[in-house]
């Protein structure tokens, strides 16, 4: 399977939502869940984008639908995920994107607490909300949750102190949710993605350089970034049910 063009059938007949699907790797997903024959619903913050990105699903082909979410507002999150139960049938697997970057370049001194709480309400307590009210919906031995991480604070440490720190927790979090969700037949995997190319990465290399990075560091990570579709497609299989036999951590490139 490549980044571009998922397996035709991959998906077929399975209803998948992507929690953070407006833009970035979570819009990838979307259109390549679409077209691996999934249906979709698309939640994100952005609620006009989540309209787009399903949109764009359905003229794939795909059935899908959207709903506005703020990850951090408990009772949104549940009904969100309710609304998109009711709307796709059920759900069998939930690809959680949603994320932010702040604080890159910042020494830890600097470090507020007011943005280490924005950054750990978004990245940690979201996911923790998102698996919270998934596990009502997923289908009890062919469910699965993907909480999409960090090779930052899981392989190596990050450029924000807050970030490394949530994706840390994140993958913590996942391989908690594994312990006690594989026995009712639900897989939960932690998908650790290097320096990706999204709207959300190129804004924190802008502040990494406002926060004195040196140029030609930036201009080097930069040089070297992934294509969002790449990590879509690794969503697109773990979802599937090819991947009943994969357990635990996946890291992509």
């Amino acid at each position: 399977m490549t980044g571009d063009v998922p397996s035709a059938g991959l998906l077929a007949g399975r209803r998948v939502v992507v929690v953070g699907g407006a833009s970035g790797i979570g819009l990838a997903t979307v259109r390549a869940a679409a077209r691996a024959g999934a249906a979709v619903a698309v939640l994100d913050a952005d609620g006009d984008g989540a309209a787009r990105a399903a949109a764009g699903a359905r003229a794939e082909g795909a059935p899908a639908c959207a709903h506005r979410v703020d990850v951090t507002v408990e009772a949104q999150v549940a009904a969100a995920l309710d609304a998109a139960a009711t709307d796709l049938g059920g759900i069998d697997a939930v690809l959680h994107v949603a994320g932010i970057m702040r604080g890159q370049g910042r020494d830890v001194r600097d470090v507020d607490a007011d943005l280490w709480a924005q950054v750990i309400a978004v990245n940690l307590t979201g996911p923790f909300l998102v698996a919270k009210h998934a596990t009502r919906h997923l289908t009890p031995g062919a469910g699965v949750l993907v909480l999409v991480g960090s090779k930052a604070g899981v392989l190596t440490g990050s450029g924000s102190v807050p970030y490394g720190a949530s994706k840390g927790g994140l993958h913590g979090l996942a391989l908690t949710l594994d312990r006690q969700l594989r026995p009712r037949g639900i897989r939960v995997h932690t998908l650790c993605p290097g320096d990706i190319d999204t709207p959300l990465m190129r804004r924190s290399l802008d502040e990494a350089r406002a926060n004195g990075t040196a140029a030609d560091r930036v201009a080097e990570i930069a040089a070297a970034l992934g294509r969002p579709e790449d990590v879509a497609s690794a969503l697109v299989l773990l979802a599937a049910p090819v991947s009943d036999g994969v357990v635990g951590t996946v890291h992509t490139g």
